[in-house]
């Protein structure tokens, strides 16, 4: 079974709404290289998630088959 996409919405620090969207292993890939790094075209805004961004992302992955 391929690895499952999943979407987030997020919202930039000046509340412009995001969607994001990776697989559970470019999720962990990407969190494990400390570059995880969002970007806002609305503003121009770089930000990295928050702790409680990060656990969201877990918790819909472990909803996820396997």
């Amino acid at each position: 079974m391929p690895d499952v996409r999943v979407k987030f919405e997020i919202a930039c620090p000046n509340n412009h709404n995001q969607t994001v969207s990776f697989t559970k292993p470019e999720f962990e890939d990407w969190l494990k290289s400390g570059q995880m790094v969002f970007h806002c075209n609305t503003c121009d805004t770089d930000w990295t998630p928050s702790g409680e961004d990060i656990a969201r992302f877990r918790r819909e992955f472990a909803k996820c088959p396997t």
